[in-house]
């Protein structure tokens, strides 16, 4: 026990000194170590109440409709079936479909039947679920039960900041390798480019000239009016990121603490989404594509020009593999974000931990879910990110390649949203040497190199590295949100009465009635108190 008591003392310790935690959340760490383990309280030396469990626990998984029926369901198919007999534990998928994912386990949590593990990429969400007390701590279950990601958080300490809250830790997570780090990116046909004699777009002016002339000029050349300029589905994040205006964001200005949807750059991100839509450069239907399957129908079907979306990776090579199935001339390449008044910004790229992965405050068997989580880093992300060794890729010098790309897309693809923690390795270099042999799979990871380099050319403003989590915050941020997609629908849709700029001045009203400005005060306070601890 005295080893595990000084392991704790360390990660404690670390997070608050990283995380610029005061001494009353940090004083005497792991001095109660015990306490925070149920049925644990009375004695170091107590038999654990978990032994005797059975060694279940249930996951929420996103379901992003990829599992084809011959294969299953995501709660039952080849790959749950292998983490029950390779893991030992007797694990139950929950999949939440990927748009709604927040709102379907709020109404689980609601109604007492979230899994015992839940995880979300966005970090506030883990926060806002903390302060309303479906979460506990995970720090004494990770120094208790853990041997596998426990080492795996020594060797990787930046974590920590971002997984503690309050002077605890509250989630787990890996590091983001640099193709996990990039997230969105921009592709262009060339061949329309070349076609039509333009040059590729750099500034925002030129994007939409470009845009105009991949509606009005026939790009496909089959003398019908039946193109669409621009699609995706990250179609306002990329306005917005141009515009160093992501509107959940906070930016310092000048010092200052400000919410991204109140800034006039969000308003220009507005304007120019209402300038698109009324020229007819984006699909009219975009706005209610919340699964974004028109947009990506008219993207492989040859009928879009630029597609807002990811910088590669197999979402976006399956889409550019369907596309050349329907368009074998097809050239699409990836474009780097344009500049604009407001200066030249990356598209959105994410912070250092990838998914956090949280414990439900009325999960059972922690110690069953700390195991789990160890086999997956350890050794049982690899088999559901690459596949069976022999069948779905062979290992050229560390690195899995892919035999076949439509058995791995079938087969496998889906199995990586199992994967929620994993000791991965990356470069560049390892997507063609990934990619199956075949012409088109060498294409396609040729393509997602070259669209990794361009999508982290330009950087995305993140003012600080994570955003702050206080009730009122998070109370604001719900309430808001709707209200500004109500907002943006009105200034795109309906017509000259509705200006950005009368929607920029709604959206600062309602941030206004809903108390933003002592949010904005309470944010500016976090953020003096923290800061320098802020890399």
């Amino acid at each position: 026990m005295e080893t595990r008591h000084k392991m704790l003392t360390a990660l404690t310790t670390a997070a608050c000194l990283l995380a610029g935690t005061g001494l009353t959340g940090c004083s005497n760490p792991g001095a109660d170590e015990h306490s925070a383990l149920p049925g644990n309280e009375s004695s170091a030396t107590e038999a654990d109440p978990y032994a005797d469990l059975p060694k279940a626990v249930s996951i929420s998984a996103f379901d992003r409709g990829a599992v084809s029926s011959d294969e299953g369901t995501y709660e039952n198919n080849r790959w749950v079936k292998w983490i029950r007999e390779q893991s030992g534990i007797d694990v139950t998928m929950v999949p939440v479909p990927r748009n709604q994912a927040q709102d379907k386990l709020n109404v689980l949590i609601a109604s007492n039947r979230a899994p015992d593990l839940i995880w979300d990429y966005d970090r506030a969400y883990i926060g806002k679920l903390i302060t309303q007390g479906a979460l506990q701590p995970v720090d004494a279950y990770i120094e208790q039960y853990s041997t596998s990601y426990k080492t795996y958080l020594q060797e990787h300490p930046e974590l920590l900041p971002y997984l503690t809250f309050d002077g605890q830790m509250y989630a787990v997570a890996n590091a983001r390798t640099t193709d996990g780090i990039a997230n969105h990116g921009l592709w262009i046909r060339q061949d329309w480019l070349d076609k039509l004699g333009l040059k590729t777009p750099t500034t925002m002016d030129e994007l939409i000239e470009v845009a105009k002339a991949f509606k009005e000029q026939d790009p496909d050349g089959n003398k019908q009016d039946d193109t669409t300029a621009l699609v995706g589905s990250t179609v306002f994040d990329t306005y917005a990121a141009m515009n160093a205006a992501i509107g959940n964001q906070w930016y310092l200005e000048d010092g200052s603490m400000k919410y991204g949807a109140t800034l006039d750059r969000f308003g220009d991100a507005m304007e120019l989404e209402k300038q698109m839509y009324e020229a007819g450069l984006v699909d009219k239907e975009y706005l209610t594509d919340k699964n974004f399957q028109r947009a990506i129908q008219l993207w492989t079907t040859g009928k879009a020009g630029i597609f807002a979306g990811s910088w590669g990776g197999s979402a976006m090579e399956n889409h550019i593999r369907n596309m050349l199935k329907n368009e074998p001339e097809a050239n699409p390449v990836p474009l780097e974000p344009v500049s604009t008044k407001n200066g030249k910004f990356g598209l959105y790229q994410e912070t250092p931990p990838n998914i956090f992965v949280a414990f439900n405050k009325e999960m059972k068997n922690p110690k069953a879910a700390v195991e789990y989580l160890d086999w997956m880093v350890d050794e049982g992300w690899k088999s559901l990110v690459n596949g069976e060794e022999g069948v779905h890729y062979k290992d050229v010098s560390g690195v899995a390649q892919m035999l076949d790309a439509e058995k791995y897309k079938k087969e496998v693809s889906y199995a990586g949203e199992y994967a929620v923690v994993r000791d991965a390795k990356f470069s560049p270099e390892d997507l063609l040497v990934k990619a199956a042999p075949d012409e088109i799979s060498q294409r396609l990871a040729a393509l997602s190199q070259k669209g990794l380099e361009t999508a982290t050319r330009n950087k995305f403003r993140r003012d600080i590295p994570y955003q702050p989590n206080f009730t009122e915050l998070n109370d604001i941020q719900t309430a808001l949100k709707p209200f500004i997609e109500v907002i943006r629908a009105k200034v795109t849709m309906q017509g000259s009465q509705y200006t950005s700029a009368w929607g920029l001045e709604e959206i600062r009203k309602e941030w206004t009635r809903l108390g933003g400005e002592d949010v904005e005060a309470m944010a500016q306070e976090w953020y003096e108190g923290n800061k320098t601890d802020f890399k």
